[in-house]
């Protein structure tokens, strides 16, 4: 046989074998070609509030629920979940949060190309940090998103999968997203931008010589604000109704960012915890004819009615007082601090009996004391179904995703949450987690809650000494130094920064996470600050809060 024929020969065998292994070979090339097909089965599954399929199948591809009931059928290239045993609810939602918010970066000052160093703030950078506690109207969460990080990953583990994300930083913080907690890149997290303007009830205290610095000189600026942007919407009209002419309008685009609110298309998300603020907030919205909501809402249950009266959604806050972990325990507390402390729990449950509509956010807890705190609200009143309403359907329509997400239905975005039992029971644990189809990995907490039957944490490191901190804001590094100071088990300290040196309020040290608050003299004024670190050895990093100026990330060290 010559060399040809042989060639040909040997084509013809080896194409004979593939077709005849290519049932054995496809099979795993597709289930590879389509990671994103998933099939759960002989699950629990909670569609919506009050409707349940005891026993049935959810079909996900491509980010999408394409199939959901008793008799769905699995596709042949779909990967397996056994479902047995398991419950499967719509993806949570926490309604309020600064998840997926890049912190502030380093910026050359302009004056001299460095940077702010020490106690050293040029004018420019005073400036710039006063005008920042005005916040800007115009900022777009969307625009500023970063995927990924500890935060997001452990919001997850706990069931989370949607988010509306807010800027934290000013009166006006800007204008919200909701997010979904993958890992895509941000553009493909965002579900709806925007969602809603953002404002905030907060004072400059006169930091830096800033405005305003009392709570009516707040309401004041927001209110002309509103008023300027009326008065920028009319002549922008004008001038587009005549043109030749009429001089030209200068583009502000803070005052343009407010007139969708003007208009009605864009709803604004008051951040109001006290029955005082909630009636300044429902009162501006009055008079400038807005669509208000409320997050917060602590003490929202003391104007339960009038929320419902004039038909305002609410973001009611879980992170319900409590103790101070290191106030004595001999030191007695008054009876209006207890009764508000056992008052707050039971607040879900009467906004539902007054026939509100809220949602919830873990309102700055842990992802862990989210649910528990949602189950504290139960124990409080609030029906199971209520509850699971708020995290899931309330939440969905009252930031505009109703038709994506909220409940398992055919179309709707693959969020899923698969525990082992009840949500609101205290052993259920998360066992999967769908964000668009993709599963996550669950990340178990490394220190149980010695609370709930667990060992008892790690011994809490020695914070005492002095940190030299460095402190990231968009105008350059500020110098802050920690002297903290240890006697037995009772902690203090003070804090030195460009606003001069004042005595930490309290220090506390959990583990390796040192606390502390600090209320720093201004103008007339205090400006409240709460810093948290994570001390390894001689170095530290965390973030700094300090009310409408923002959060702010340091790093820092204690020399020896």
């Amino acid at each position: 046989m010559n060399q040809s024929k042989r060639t040909r020969r040997y084509l013809e065998c080896a194409g004979l074998l593939l077709l005849l292994l290519s049932p054995l070979i496809n099979a795993p090339l597709a289930r590879m070609d389509s990671p994103g097909v998933y099939a759960i089965r002989e699950a629990q599954i909670m569609v919506s509030p009050g409707k349940t399929i005891a026993k049935g199948t959810i079909v996900i591809r491509d980010g999408l629920i394409t199939d959901v009931g008793e008799n769905a059928r699995i596709p042949a290239d779909a990967r397996i979940i056994e479902g047995k045993g398991l419950t499967v609810y719509p993806g949570l939602i926490d309604a309020y949060t600064n998840l997926g918010i890049a912190q502030p970066q380093q910026q050359e000052q302009q004056r001299g190309g460095g940077r702010a160093q020490g106690a050293q703030l040029s004018p420019e950078a005073q400036q710039s940090l006063a005008e920042a506690a005005l916040g800007d109207p115009s900022d777009s969460i969307a625009d500023d998103l970063r995927p990924g990080g500890t935060a997001i990953e452990d919001a997850r583990s706990a069931g989370v999968t949607s988010a509306l994300t807010s800027p934290r930083q000013g009166i006006f913080l800007g204008r919200s997203a909701l997010i979904n907690l993958s890992n895509m890149d941000a553009a493909r997290m965002v579900v709806r931008s925007p969602v809603s303007l953002t404002i905030q009830f907060s004072t400059t205290s006169g930091f830096l010589g800033g405005y305003p610095n009392s709570l009516m000189g707040t309401v004041s600026y927001i209110r002309q604000s509103f008023y300027d942007a009326i008065r920028y919407s009319d002549e922008l009209d004008r001038y587009e109704r005549i043109k030749r002419g009429v001089p030209r309008p200068e583009h502000n685009k803070k005052l343009a960012a407010l007139v969708p609110a003007l208009r009605g298309e864009l709803p604004v998300l008051f951040a109001a915890n006290t029955e005082g603020d909630i009636r300044r907030a429902l009162n501006i919205a009055d008079e400038f004819k807005l669509k208000p909501m409320i997050t917060g809402a602590l003490y929202g249950y003391r104007v339960a009615d009038l929320l419902k009266q004039k038909n305002v959604p609410v973001i009611l806050s879980v992170n319900f007082p409590r103790r101070p972990a290191d106030q004595a325990d001999d030191d007695e507390e008054s009876l209006r601090v207890l009764r508000q402390r056992a008052e707050v729990p039971k607040g879900a449950g009467r906004l539902a009996q007054a026939g509100v509509k809220f949602a919830f956010t873990a309102g700055g807890a842990s992802p862990r004391d989210f649910i528990a705190n949602v189950r504290r609200a139960v124990e409080n009143g609030l029906s199971k179904e209520d509850a699971l309403r708020a995290l899931t359907v309330n939440a969905a329509e009252i930031l505009g995703a109703s038709e994506q997400l909220g409940t398992i239905e055919t179309g709707k975005i693959a969020n899923l949450v698969l525990t082992s039992g009840d949500l609101f029971a205290k052993e259920t644990t998360v066992k999967y987690v769908f964000v668009d189809g993709q599963q996550f990995e669950i990340k178990r907490p490394e220190t149980p809650d010695p609370g709930r039957g667990g060992a008892r944490p790690a011994a809490a490191v020695n914070p005492a000494g002095v940190w030299d901190l460095n402190l990231q804001t968009p105008q350059g590094e500020i110098g802050i130094k920690l002297t903290i100071t240890r006697e037995g088990d009772q902690l203090a300290g003070t804090m030195t920064s460009p606003m001069g040196i004042v005595t930490l309020k309290s220090v506390t040290i959990s583990g390796n996470q040192l606390r502390a608050t600090v209320s720093i003299p201004a103008g007339g004024d205090n400006l409240e600050g709460t810093i948290v670190g994570t001390i390894e050895g001689d170095s530290i990093r965390g973030t700094m809060s300090l009310g409408a100026m923002g959060s702010f990330e340091f790093t820092g060290s204690r020399p020896r």
